[in-house]
């Protein structure tokens, strides 16, 4: 089973620090949403390295970020042409 990373967007609305995006080793893999205030995560991008894991946990001590087997995500995900979360799977309505 393989793990990715998955944001509880709950948590992180509430801080709204970003810190997660720098730290990220891959390029283009979590990604902000504006309007919901919250990181989400390219799935497909994602190579399950926790590095987010760590850097939310003990960086930022916000505990927003989980490792999860892809088949569990709570909403799934969805790829658009670019290989990128569609806006509707990354909570942009």
């Amino acid at each position: 089973m393989y793990a990715v990373a998955n944001v509880d967007t709950s948590i992180c609305a509430q801080s709204n620090c970003t810190i997660c995006q720098m730290y990220c080793p891959e390029p283009n893999t979590i990604h902000y949403n504006k309007n919901t205030k919250s990181a989400y995560i390219a799935v497909d991008r994602c190579k399950g390295c926790e590095i987010c894991v760590e850097i939310c946990d003990h960086i930022s001590k916000h505990h927003a970020i989980s490792m999860v087997a892809i088949d569990d995500l709570k909403d799934g995900f969805e790829l658009n042409r670019f290989g990128m979360p569609s806006l509707e799977a990354a909570g942009a309505h």
